[in-house]
């Protein structure tokens, strides 16, 4: 009995240290691969997120996974894109679309269809960015932004489930002697 005791009191000790903990606030961006081309240096870089069963569920459920997504550099190259993974509940079908909202433009590219949110999430996961040349620093950061559910007239928050909000790297290029 008293073995009993002692495992709620480490339970109730664990979950409080948990609850009190500072917490994972912000992800990390991967960068895959570096191209330096003749005018311009292209980033292949995999927005790093925890990926589980309540996601997966609410992705099915029709509700859209979706990132502001900003690159920016010391030469001033800023695109901002909003990329959006969505689900067809008619057909188990998955997809995403990336939206370029600044430099404005239109400028809209959609995936592909995909039978397994697996191979969709490889694809969704990959961002590739362009800057100039000149530049040396480089940064990119995607937010995880609220998706919203008509049917419902709510929003829905899936930062939690994912483990933090923001996902961010800053690269510096050393100078060539």
């Amino acid at each position: 009995m008293l073995e009993n005791v002692a495992d709620g009191f480490l339970g109730l000790f664990m979950f409080f240290s948990h609850w009190l903990s500072v917490g994972n606030d912000q992800g990390e961006i991967k960068i895959a691969a570096v191209q330096e081309l003749k005018s311009r240096v292209v980033l292949e870089c995999i927005i790093s997120f925890d990926w589980n069963e309540r996601m997966n569920d609410l992705i099915d459920a029709g509700i859209p996974l979706r990132f502001r997504i900003e690159s920016m550099s010391d030469r001033g190259d800023t695109t901002v894109s909003l990329r959006t993974l969505v689900c067809d509940v008619g057909d188990y079908t998955y997809s995403f679309s990336d939206s370029i909202i600044k430099p404005p433009g239109d400028s809209v590219y959609h995936s592909r269809e995909f039978r397994q949110v697996y191979r969709a999430l490889r694809d969704y996961r990959q961002v590739s960015r362009s800057f100039s040349a000149g530049a040396g620093v480089f940064q990119i950061e995607a937010v995880l932004l609220p998706s919203s559910v008509r049917q419902l007239d709510r929003s829905i928050d899936m930062s939690d489930i994912c483990g933090c909000r923001k996902f961010s790297t800053k690269i510096v290029r050393k100078e060539k002697r």
